[in-house]
């Protein structure tokens, strides 16, 4: 998995060194701090990683343009190109060196590299090669919005029209949605994540005979574009657990998961996703939800699980800052909660006639 990172000059973040990751991983932060960007180079350098070694079986690969289109895809940037990913405070050139490691999969290895703001789709200062990773490795990122019901307007977008809008953290993932399931395919590890799961809407999400995603209830079947978004969006976890696209080695990226969920939803999918890690696999998100925080807080208490929290800041002209805590040993002061405690002494103000 991803044992730590070191980032320069990256988009608002002039540097950011992250130390030991752990097993969960949440990033918080106002609008406009860099959390989703933060996640898709993580995404992106993992995922780059993944495919060089499939690749590799059964040809050469170049990882530098392997690397190059990857970020292209993910981050579609304009018509500078990758160059505008560089911070624009310092215009020094960007900087990224990810170190992985996974001992039941046996390996360890680093991605390093860096250009300036006037590189446009080719990286020339990269290592020339990385170790492969085992074809048991996944790795998946799950956007904020879901993709169940846009599934196929997706796939046009991107393989027939090869037209921009939907980038390749959609494109991933619904590859991996359409890989067929089986029944009692579900990984051991993941039997009782999966059960919980769905029973939090009685159902289940499934394809049909024409390969489209219904859910289905009972004997009732419900379309996608009648379905529930939050329904939706726990559909897409079990449908990659049930074809193991998510298994015990999976790296798991959420951009704010809590979307379209009930606040009781989104404390049982904190829950589910505190089980994942015990089980193996390693987790990052963002989030704006005081829920989704306190939850991870009080799961990692009580289990024991550390996880951490990168709380990013910026102050007008001055680059993203980021601090770091343990949420299974400390809930500090962050903006999420500082807005929840400014309603309780609005509401205060107001009954006392303030």
């Amino acid at each position: 998995m991803i044992k730590s990172v070191v980032l320069q000059n990256f988009m608002g973040i002039a540097e950011f060194r992250s130390g030991d990751f752990a097993p969960v991983n949440v990033i918080i932060g106002k609008n406009d701090c860099g959390k989703t960007g933060l996640l898709k180079m993580l995404y992106t350098a993992s995922k780059t990683i993944d495919i060089y070694s499939r690749r590799k079986q059964f040809e050469e690969v170049n990882i530098k343009k392997l690397l190059a289109e990857k970020l292209n895809d993910t981050y579609q940037p304009g018509k500078k190109g990758l160059g505008e990913l560089v911070n624009k405070m310092t215009k020094e050139k960007l900087r990224v060196d990810i170190e992985f490691g996974h001992q039941k999969l046996n390996y360890q290895d680093r991605l390093h590299f860096s250009f300036g703001d006037s590189t446009t789709n080719t990286i020339n200062d990269c290592q020339e090669s990385i170790k492969p990773i085992s074809e048991h490795f996944r790795c998946l990122f799950i956007p904020a919005k879901e993709v169940l019901t846009s599934l196929r307007a997706i796939s046009a977008t991107r393989d027939i029209l090869h037209m921009p809008g939907f980038d390749d953290t959609y494109l991933d993932l619904i590859r991996a949605l359409v890989i067929p399931t089986q029944k009692g395919n579900v990984t051991e590890e993941f039997r009782s994540v999966n059960k919980k799961l769905e029973e939090l809407f009685e159902g289940n999400v499934e394809q049909n005979s024409e390969d489209e995603f219904i859910f289905r209830k009972g004997k009732t079947e419900f379309p996608m574009p009648l379905t529930a978004e939050g329904i939706k969006k726990i559909g897409i976890l079990t449908t990659l657990i049930r074809n193991r696209q998510l298994n015990a080695n999976s790296l798991l990226f959420l951009d704010e998961p809590e979307t379209t969920l009930h606040p009781e939803a989104t404390r049982e999918l904190v829950e589910m996703l505190i089980l994942m890690a015990q089980a193996g696999m390693q987790i990052f998100l963002a989030t704006h939800n005081y829920f989704v925080l306190k939850q991870f807080h009080l799961s990692a208490k009580r289990e024991g699980v550390n996880v951490n929290c990168f709380a990013l800041s910026r102050e007008k002209g001055k680059s993203v800052k980021i601090k770091s805590f343990d949420l299974k040993t400390e809930f500090p002061e962050n903006p999420i909660s500082d807005e929840a405690i400014k309603m309780a002494d609005e509401e205060v103000r107001l009954d006392l006639g303030l």
